[in-house]
């Protein structure tokens, strides 16, 4: 078996093992065709633009990069792609410098994670305040069934929840929006509770009624 080969650079070892083809830097036994004991830096100090790092398995191309200033978004990105272009193009994810994360977009916005597609997910928690719990608290007015009918007429949604238009233009909130609706739902068991107790009431003057008419 060949010896293995050490290349001094600077005062720093570089491992060539024959026997696997495989390269250390800062490491006597390469696990890979490169195994580097330390950090790695890819880019061009003289350029702000971008430091690449290209994986490719037959034909899928994939691009680790960075860019020290992205002039379409004016920030500082890391992001990953994969494509046969330059860095961005086919963009998969990127962390921006604000810490924000954007799937399938370069520009997350002000979103912690924004995502340019359809999100699939076991289960999501939300935190939200406050909640819709205030409904059920004593001195809540709740709306005459008379007037949430006319409110409907006149503005076509719901009281406290938000239009079509509004939505189209902002967005909705899904915690807020999950509090709204249980609202809602908290709303119509009063309105049910009201209903029942009405019900009772006239039932049991109907039954005195009979009483008395049977006498």
């Amino acid at each position: 078996m060949q010896a293995q080969t050490t290349w001094n650079t600077n005062g720093a070892n570089i491992w060539y093992a024959p026997s696997t083809v495989n390269v250390g830097i800062g490491t006597a036994a390469p696990g890979a065709r490169l195994d580097v004991d330390g950090s790695v830096q890819v880019g061009d100090r003289g350029d702000l633009c971008c430091a690449q790092l290209r994986m490719r398995s037959g034909y899928t191309v994939w691009d680790l990069y960075s860019y020290a200033s992205y002039a379409g978004g004016g920030f500082s990105i890391f992001g990953m792609s994969t494509h046969t272009g330059g860095p961005g193009a086919g963009n998969v994810f990127t962390i921006v410098d604000t810490g924000n994360v954007g799937i399938g977009t370069m520009n997350p916005g002000p979103y912690k994670l924004a995502v340019d597609g359809t999100i699939g997910a076991r289960d999501i928690f939300v935190t939200s305040l406050p909640w819709s719990d205030y409904v059920l608290r004593p001195g809540y007015r709740l709306r005459p069934l008379s007037e949430v009918h006319d409110y409907i007429q006149a503005h076509h949604h719901l009281p406290d929840i938000p239009s079509e238009a509004e939505v189209k233009e902002k967005g909705v909130s899904v915690g807020e929006m999950q509090s709204k609706l249980l609202a809602k739902i908290e709303e119509l068991t009063l309105h049910m509770i009201q209903a029942e107790q009405q019900n009772r009431d006239l039932r049991e003057r109907l039954a005195r009624l009979e009483v008395q008419a049977e006498r």
